[in-house]
C-alpha cells in the first residue's frame, strides 16, 4: 500500500506540475508578446526562454530526486527515505543491512546474504521484534512461528551463529490463542514501535540525515539557477531594446 501511495503522489505530482507549468508558460509568453512586440533575435530568444523555464522548473524535481536516489543507495547505502522501496534498509559500519520488508518483517543480514522464508537462517535473522547491537552481538527478541511465542535470540556476527532461548517476557499484548500466527505478529508489529529496544530504534540511529539535506540543495540551487536564467535574458532583452528596464 506504500508503494501505491507513492505511486499515486507521483503521478499527482505530473498531472498538476504539467497544468502548472503549461499554465505558467502560456502567461509568460503572452506577456513576451505585449513587451516585445518588435519581431527580432531578442524577441524570439526571450520568448523561447520564457515558455521552456516553466517546464524545466516543473523537470528539475524529478531530475534532483533521481541523484537523491541513487546518492542514498550508492553513497549512504540505504533507501531514499520517501517510501519508494517497500523494504526500508539501513547499513551498519560492520556490513550488516538493517531493515523491515515490506515495513512490517524487521530483519538483519549479513554482507552478500538474502534473507529466506525461515525466521532464521545462514547470514541473516527475521521477524525481529527488538534488536541491540553491542561488542559484535546482535541481541533481541523475535516472533517464532513454530511456537507461537515470543523467544530471545543471540547472532555472532564473526561467527554468524544463532541461538535462541525460551521466552522470558512475553509482556506483549498478544490477540487469544485461537488468533492465527498473523494476527499475533501483526498485533506486536502495532506496538513494536513503542518498544525502547525496538529494532527501529536502531534503525533510526544508524541512518543519515545528510542525503536528505543534499537533495534540498539541489532543489534550491537548480531551482534557483533557472530562475536567474530567465531574470537574466528579460533584463538582457530589454537593455537590447533600450528601455533600461
Amino acid at each position: 500500500m506504500a508503494g501505491f501511495a507513492v505511486v499515486m503522489t507521483f503521478l499527482s505530482y505530473v498531472f498538476f506540475g504539467l497544468i502548472a507549468a503549461g499554465i505558467a508558460s502560456l502567461c509568460l509568453y503572452l506577456f513576451a508578446k505585449r513587451r516585445f512586440p518588435e519581431a527580432g533575435e531578442v524577441r524570439r530568444r526571450v520568448i523561447v526562454v520564457s515558455v521552456l523555464t516553466p517546464f524545466l522548473a516543473f523537470l528539475w524535481p524529478i531530475a534532483a530526486f533521481v541523484i537523491h536516489v541513487e546518492i542514498s543507495n550508492r553513497l549512504a547505502h540505504q533507501d531514499c527515505g520517501l517510501g519508494l522501496s517497500p523494504d526500508p534498509y539501513v547499513t551498519l559500519p560492520n556490513g550488516y543491512v538493517l531493515g523491515s520488508h515490506n515495513t512490517y518483517d524487521g530483519y538483519f543480514k549479513a554482507p552478500g546474504f538474502e534473507t529466506d522464508m525461515p525466521v532464521a537462517g545462514p547470514g541473516y535473522v527475521r521477524s525481529i521484534i527488538d534488536l541491540r547491537f553491542s561488542n559484535g552481538y546482535f541481541t533481541g527478541t523475535q516472533f517464532d512461528f513454530k511456537t507461537s511465542n515470543i523467544r530471545h535470540f543471540t547472532f555472532d556476527t564473526r561467527t554468524r551463529e544463532f541461538h535462541t532461548t525460551d521466552p522470558e517476557d512475553q509482556s506483549h499484548d498478544l490477540p487469544s490463542s485461537k488468533a492465527s500466527d498473523v494476527d499475533k505478529f501483526a498485533a506486536i508489529q502495532t506496538s513494536v514501535h513503542e518498544d525502547a529496544d525496538s529494532y527501529w530504534k536502531l534503525y533510526a540511529q544508524y541512518r543519515h540525515d545528510w542525503p536528505d539535506y543534499i537533495f534540498a540543495a539541489l532543489l534550491l540551487v537548480g531551482e534557483s539557477a533557472i530562475g536567474l536564467w530567465l531574470w537574466n535574458v528579460w533584463i538582457n532583452g530589454l537593455r537590447g531594446l533600450g528601455t533600461g528596464g
